[in-house]
């Protein structure tokens, strides 16, 4: 028997006696003396496997199938021989990918019938042009996904450059604003030094008799409104300090952004993990303060080595997220403890929360769920590898429709560190 080609012989009972290599790879369970009607089942035409059938299409061509596996289907002719009959033929309706893996090839084809072998040829061809289709078509659907990928990546990483210039061009507003900010507020203490010394000279003008206030009027060729100095008095100190107030509130949020965008060459040092969180609420205060509720309670400062601006960023990217993932008038809940010489921080929002599927994508480069030009997807990404030259973690429980918690760990300072 020849062993490159799909064939096998039967006995008068229709009884496997022999059968080629390559029949064997296909239909792995046939063995010699098994009955081949428990094995095979003929396709065209759709009858049963019998000794009189097989007479009746003796040298035509029929097609059959592995009962185990239906979509491998033969192409060939039972003959009749002295000691029984022989089916020889060859695979169709299928493709190059399945006889690969039973390590087959044009070659287990070859057999002396040129019909059946033209035949069998000619099906093959046609099994791998369709697969050549399809896997074009396959192409052109990955090229076509890569193309609109890169376009979105473009856009986010333009859009990402957009706001690393609009950070630059900040910075240099703040340094202009800093000094002009220095001035008003020097300019609004030396007027409340001032009036602390007129307003007693007004409160005493203004408890004069109205002969003595007539007087005045007509010595000063002035004509004084008496009626509003005490409310001047009452309400001008007041005024100034609400000025020096908001002048400082200013001047913080201007020091908080000249620090976080000066250039950070990752130098670790002794800090408190408190002073990062209170950059990162100054510089997110207008954020905050306009769309959500704010627990946080500051405590005793915590310290570690670490980079200010570098934690301020992760903080800054977490918060962030926290305020676009909540309804207005959510909460935002931001508490640390410290755990066996570690510091936990964690960041809790009451907002949509995050699906399962996308939990162990989110620090992932570039993956967002935001739309094109509202996120790029690297600012947990980024946070993660702060976190990392911290020698920390940071890690995420979300439930959608409940929240999100991210908690993330920081190695205390050493106290032999800190006291030197």
């Amino acid at each position: 028997m020849q062993s490159q080609t799909f064939q096998l012989d039967l006995n008068d009972q229709l009884n496997i006696v022999d059968f080629s290599k390559a029949f064997s790879k296909v239909c792995p369970e046939m063995t010699v003396d098994a009955p081949f009607s428990d094995l095979f089942k003929l396709v065209a035409p759709q009858l049963p496997l019998s000794a009189q059938i097989i007479k009746m299409f003796n040298g035509q061509l029929i097609t059959l199938c592995p009962i185990s596996s239906p979509s491998f289907v033969f192409g060939g002719a039972f003959y009749e021989v002295e000691s029984g009959y022989r089916f020889m033929g060859y695979p169709q309706l299928t493709n190059m990918g399945q006889l690969s893996k039973m390590n087959l090839s044009l070659n287990d084809f070859v057999h002396h019938d040129p019909i059946n072998f033209y035949i069998g040829t000619l099906q093959l061809k046609e099994s791998m042009y369709q697969e050549m289709i399809q896997l074009n078509d396959d192409l052109k659907a990955s090229a076509k996904h890569l193309k609109q990928l890169v376009e979105q990546r473009t856009q986010e990483l333009l859009h990402s450059e957009k706001m690393a210039s609009l950070g630059v061009l900040a910075a240099g507003v703040a340094h202009e604003i800093n000094n002009p900010i220095g001035f008003l507020l020097s300019n609004l203490n030396t007027l409340k030094s001032y009036m602390s010394e007129i307003a007693p000279l007004l409160t005493s003008l203004s408890n004069m008799s109205d002969q003595e206030k007539e007087k005045l009027d007509t010595l000063s060729n002035i004509a004084v409104n008496w009626d509003n100095i005490d409310f001047i008095c009452d309400d001008i100190g007041p005024l100034i300090e609400q000025s020096i107030d908001g002048s400082k509130r200013v001047s913080k949020t201007v020091a908080g952004l000249k620090s976080f965008a000066h250039p950070s060459d990752s130098t670790q040092e002794i800090m408190s993990v408190q002073q990062a969180i209170d950059l990162t609420l100054s510089l997110l205060n207008n954020e905050l303060r306009h769309h959500v509720t704010l627990n946080y309670e500051r405590g005793d400062d915590v310290y570690v080595q670490g980079n200010l601006t570098e934690l301020s960023q992760v903080f800054i990217n977490i918060v962030m997220n926290a305020t676009q993932a909540v309804e207005k008038g959510g909460v935002i809940s931001i508490n640390t403890e410290k755990v066996d010489g570690w510091v936990k921080i964690h960041i809790a929002d009451n907002g949509c929360g995050i699906s399962p599927d996308h939990l162990s994508k989110l620090f992932q480069p570039f993956f967002t769920t935001k739309e094109v030009g509202t996120g790029t997807g690297l600012g947990l990404a980024i946070s993660h590898g702060i976190i990392e030259t911290h020698n920390g973690s940071i890690s995420v429980k979300s439930k959608e429709g409940v929240g999100t918690t991210f908690t993330i760990a920081l190695p205390l300072a050493d106290s032999q560190s800190m006291a030197g």
